[in-house]
């Protein structure tokens, strides 16, 4: 499933309701992680990536705390966050997704999609109000599109699983680095 939210405390229950017992699970924008408490127990990893120093020195606290919390202290476009995640997880069963919630709804997107496409999530939870506009106003009118999919937090059905240029640097790390 991919759920979309606004409200950040809808999020962060939602976050917290489709945490199962056992679930890996990687939070893109967690800011200082004071919700992470609410589904930590449940989660057997969790890795938290943000790019703000108050997150970096929120999670320094936190990791001390819960072992099975990860910290990447990095911006989630660039292909080497990407491939520092990799390095402690291959898949994930939950992708958590807040860029700030109301704007750039085209970059919060490529962003769930290239971690989507290289973790694979069961579910999937977006924090946008552009993306939840979009879809409230979107009606499919094209008959051969699916309306039934598995229950995938990723887009299985697109055909794309990890974006092209980064499995091309993906391949070249390997040479490299054991990924």
């Amino acid at each position: 499933m991919i759920a979309i939210a606004y409200d950040v405390r809808i999020y962060r229950k939602c976050l917290k309701d489709l945490t199962r017992e056992g679930d890996i699970v990687i939070e893109i924008g967690p800011h200082t992680g004071k919700h992470i408490v609410d589904y930590v127990e449940k989660a057997s990893r969790i890795i938290a990536i943000d790019k703000s120093p108050e997150a970096k020195k929120a999670f320094l606290e936190l990791e001390k705390k819960y072992e099975k919390i990860k910290f990447i202290y990095g911006d989630v476009r660039l292909f080497q966050t990407v491939i520092a995640a990799m390095k402690l997880v291959k898949k994930c069963d939950l992708l958590a997704v807040d860029l700030g919630g109301g704007r750039y709804p085209d970059t919060v997107f490529k962003v769930w999609a290239l971690w989507s496409g290289c973790f694979k999530p069961r579910d999937s939870i977006i924090r946008n109000r552009g993306l939840a506009e979009f879809l409230q106003r979107a009606k499919i009118v094209d008959p051969s599109l699916r309306r039934s999919f598995k229950d995938d937090g990723w887009l299985s059905e697109w055909g794309r699983a990890t974006p092209s240029k980064l499995r091309e640097l993906l391949e070249e790390f390997k040479l490299w680095v054991d990924l």
